[in-house]
């Protein structure tokens, strides 16, 4: 069973004036990307709870849920028993810690989560995305910069252990689903393709569809 969610960083420390007061102003190219990591934010900087009335998507344009699955408000109660039992997950659960292997992933502090509450059967669930980084692109014309769509994973299918997912039962207190991106011995943290920037900031595909048409 493979969930698929978002990431929704508009409480992460980037400039989305750009959105606004840049469309005048020259475009910046998609390739000059910088890479922001969880490890450069503190440790109550990493969870992020996503609004349920987004229709989050892959970059390859699949939804997240299927047809019995839908969106619900997470209480704080709930948000805050989530991210007790993911820390608890990845402290005492997930681990061999007389054999560590390079399938594992990183201790839970590397990643940055999002979280969002989801019914399936009348039953509570939340889906955590799990992720080490994530691209900007600077924009001079403003000095801020352009975050990823609030709508769109940042993710990589062979991304290896850094990125991840969970699924947590609310009811029985449990992470029921854990998996790491499928490894892939050539990647790269933080190169993403062409296809995938495009996804990930689709307002820039607008200015610059805009400008060619002028």
């Amino acid at each position: 069973m493979v969930f698929r969610f978002t990431h929704n960083i508009s409480k992460l420390v980037v400039c989305t004036c750009l959105l606004m007061s840049c469309n005048e102003g020259q475009v910046t190219s998609i390739k000059d990307i910088q890479i922001v990591w969880a490890t450069d934010y503190s440790e109550d900087g990493l969870d992020f709870l996503l609004n349920k009335n987004t229709t989050y998507i892959y970059p390859d344009s699949s939804t997240v849920l299927k047809e019995d699955m839908f969106f619900c408000t997470l209480t704080d109660q709930d948000y805050s028993l989530a991210k007790d039992i993911l820390k608890n997950y990845f402290d005492y659960y997930l681990y061999d810690r007389d054999c560590y292997t390079n399938d594992e992933p990183y201790r839970l502090r590397k990643y940055f989560r999002q979280y969002i509450g989801f019914k399936m059967k009348d039953s509570l669930y939340v889906y955590v995305n799990l992720y080490t980084h994530y691209p900007i692109i600077p924009e001079p014309e403003c000095l801020c910069t352009i975050s990823p769509s609030q709508n769109i994973l940042v993710f990589q299918e062979n991304g290896g252990k850094n990125y991840g997912t969970a699924i947590i039962d609310i009811s029985n207190k449990k992470v029921i689903f854990f998996k790491m991106s499928n490894a892939d011995s050539n990647y790269v943290a933080g190169h993403y393709s062409n296809q995938e920037l495009e996804v990930l900031f689709p307002h820039l595909n607008k200015q610059k569809d805009n400008i060619n048409h002028e």
